[in-house]
């Protein structure tokens, strides 16, 4: 029997944990337990919770230079190892250790968006389509060869959490059709085209601010690509307003710069026109329906966001 092992921490990679569970796991390993939220209580990542769910043995190694950590790889004599959003970098001895290779699922079309934050980027660059890539593991970063690909479409409403659920789905989908492959070896994986490819460096806090300056349907993508984390916002008279939902664009003359609202709705006005706000966030307070959120200053109203932020 194939003894396989799972590597992987976020929501993201659950679907894949649960679907290879059933074809058996020696070994699941993930991120340390970590504070999280508001109170900063630590918590179990996802994967470990699934996995426990599932009866299977857990490992949360903080780093992969340590000796036992090499010491404890070796005792499971793992033949096959897949990788779905592990978040660590994994040592060359690792990756020359498993006869069936080190897959890893990652969430776009390689080349194109190597790298942590794959999603948003797709997001944020405007891209009409995503998917998923199943690729051999090599020292660099997602330079390995391709085994398969799935697609999807991106919609006008997607989020990064939305489409990355999506994507999650499709990639134990995915996994399942090539499994057979993968534990057949013998599989031929194709080169990636390094001069196509574009890369997705992890988020910055900063990369939030909204800039009425820039055309209505970047901000569009900037709050969608950066859902829910770290956000996007605006500074309304000295506060933050986080801004977590929105809606269509149209055509308007106003002064931009300006946050318009009433029985209309929300409506942020940019260079080249309007963009409706459907959902905000004050500070210490729930996500709201964008007008019940502006209600501080009025049923209706018009204020200047003054100098943009950069």
């Amino acid at each position: 029997m194939t003894r396989i092992a799972f590597l992987g921490t976020p929501r993201a990679a659950v679907p894949a944990l649960r679907a290879l569970a059933e074809e058996g796991i020696v070994a699941v390993f993930c991120n340390p337990d970590r504070p999280s939220g508001r109170g900063r209580h630590v918590e179990a990542p996802p994967v470990k919770v699934a996995a426990q769910e599932l009866g299977l043995t857990v490992h949360q190694p903080l780093s992969w230079k340590a000796p036992e950590i090499r010491e404890l790889w070796g005792s499971l004599r793992i033949d096959l190892a897949v990788v779905v959003a592990y978040g660590h970098l994994l040592p060359g001895w690792m990756l020359d250790s498993c006869p069936g290779g080190v897959w890893n699922l990652h969430f776009s079309l390689l080349p194109r968006w190597r790298g942590a934050a794959p999603v948003n980027q797709a997001l944020l660059a405007g891209d009409e389509d995503t998917g998923v890539s199943l690729m051999q593991l090599t020292p660099g970063l997602d330079e390995g060869p391709v085994l398969a690909q799935s697609h999807r479409d991106i919609g006008h409403e997607d989020t990064a959490e939305s489409l990355l659920a999506v994507l999650a789905v499709d990639a134990a989908e995915l996994l399942m059709d090539q499994l057979p492959l993968l534990l057949g070896g013998g599989v031929a994986p194709v080169a990636q085209d390094h001069t196509l490819a574009t890369y997705a460096p992890k988020l910055r806090k900063e990369m939030g601010r909204l800039d009425w300056r820039r055309p209505a349907a970047d901000l569009h993508r900037q709050v969608r690509a950066l859902w829910p984390w770290p956000g996007s916002e605006l500074q309304l008279e000295g506060q933050a307003l986080k801004v977590c939902g929105v809606g269509t664009l149209r055509t308007c003359y106003r002064d931009p710069g300006q946050l318009l609202w009433g029985k209309e709705g929300a409506w942020l006005i940019t260079t080249d026109g309007a963009l409706e706000l459907t959902l905000l966030q004050r500070p210490g307070k729930p996500v709201q329906p964008a007008l019940q959120a502006l209600q501080p200053w009025g049923s209706s109203g018009s204020r200047m966001l003054g100098s943009a932020e950069t």
